[in-house]
């Protein structure tokens, strides 16, 4: 039998005094799958034995003297405005016209008693805390007048621990390591279908959700639609570290810096971070000073912009040093250097032979 508890309306309009309003109290599961749940109820029917009479036999039975059957009385009375009469139910057989002599054992004398019975409800998936299910004709009975009440069950949902829900979806938290984070892994989550893998994938942020489709609540409206499971990733960082594991870290740091970037401790590093420099400052120079030479007050006007990017093939030694990249670097722009010198001489021999040309026309 289902857990929870039940209570008569007090409402006695129509028949509403007939409904029975019952709690009922959902493990968390349930209420997201939904499943079926037999509960016992409490609930008032007609007498059996006296068919709802409240007598003991059909002989126990007799007509009320005072309003002889009717189940009302009526008085009248003088007034100077006429005789007014006044219609009121009889209080010696409360309004039934009859009188019993002897009242059932049963139920003594009411017509109806209380009885328990079993009624198995449908607990819709999806359902949320404080929701209602109602069942027509589940509440008390009345033969007597052919009609019955309604049972109303009113849902409590139970809290589980490390899942909550928000609209369709299911939230929770899972905590991983930080190598776990950076290299990525596949953990082990509670889902209200049991234990499921959540991979995780590298570089994984604080803070970032991941989610699992289709394990969520269900929508009551639409029960083939369904929301998803979302995880919240909270990195976990040591407060305490061994001597090694430092030294790990502090390997995985020196890493993290870009090509060229000297590392503390490692005088290779600041070679190759001063020969990168130096190189640069030498290649910067030299364009600085070929732009130098051949730059007049024209000298935009005169040359037309060339810029050019030398592609280096990537022949490496053994440890990585580029070997043929500055002499490749070097012959280039000395190619480069001869053939602005030539483009420059040419230019200023045409000059002086079309003045020759000119002086000549003008001699004739």
């Amino acid at each position: 039998m289902g857990p929870g508890r039940f209570h008569y309306s007090s409402n006695v309009k129509d028949n509403r005094a007939l409904d029975i309003c019952y709690d009922l109290l959902l493990p968390f599961e349930e209420s997201i799958l939904g499943g079926k749940r037999e509960i016992s109820i409490s609930r008032h029917e007609t007498c059996g034995a006296c068919h709802g009479s409240g007598a003991k036999s059909s002989n126990s039975i007799t007509e009320c003297t005072q309003c002889r059957g009717q189940g009302r009385s009526m008085k009248s009375q003088r007034t100077p405005f006429g005789i007014v009469s006044q219609i009121s139910s009889c209080l010696n057989c409360d309004g039934s016209g009859k009188i019993i002599t002897e009242h059932c054992p049963s139920c003594d004398g009411s017509g109806k008693v209380q009885v328990e019975r079993s009624i198995q409800v449908d607990i819709p998936g999806g359902i949320e805390d404080g929701s209602a299910i109602r069942i027509t004709g589940g509440g008390s009975v009345d033969k007597q007048r052919g009609v019955s009440g309604d049972l109303y069950i009113f849902v409590c949902v139970e809290e589980k621990q490390g899942i909550h829900r928000e609209g369709l979806d299911l939230c929770s938290d899972v905590t991983i390591d930080c190598t776990d984070a950076i290299l990525g892994t596949t953990v082990k989550v509670e889902t209200i279908e049991g234990l499921r893998d959540l991979y995780i994938p590298p570089g994984t942020q604080p803070g970032e959700k991941l989610k699992i489709v289709q394990l969520g609540a269900r929508d009551i409206k639409r029960p083939n639609h369904r929301g998803d499971h979302n995880f919240v990733i909270k990195v976990k960082i040591p407060k305490n570290i061994s001597d090694q594991a430092r030294s790990l870290v502090e390997d995985l740091a020196a890493l993290k810096g870009t090509r060229g970037i000297s590392v503390p401790g490692d005088d290779q590093g600041n070679l190759r971070n001063r020969s990168h420099h130096s190189s640069a400052g030498k290649k910067s120079s030299f364009w600085g000073s070929v732009r130098n030479l051949f730059r007049g007050e024209e000298g935009d006007q005169r040359f037309a912009s060339i810029s050019a990017q030398p592609v280096i093939p990537r022949w490496t030694y053994q440890r990585g040093v580029h070997r043929a990249a500055p002499l490749l670097e070097g012959c280039f722009m000395i190619t480069t250097f001869i053939f602005l010198i030539c483009r420059t001489g040419k230019f200023r021999f045409r000059l002086k032979g079309d003045d020759r040309t000119s002086k000549a026309e003008d001699g004739e």
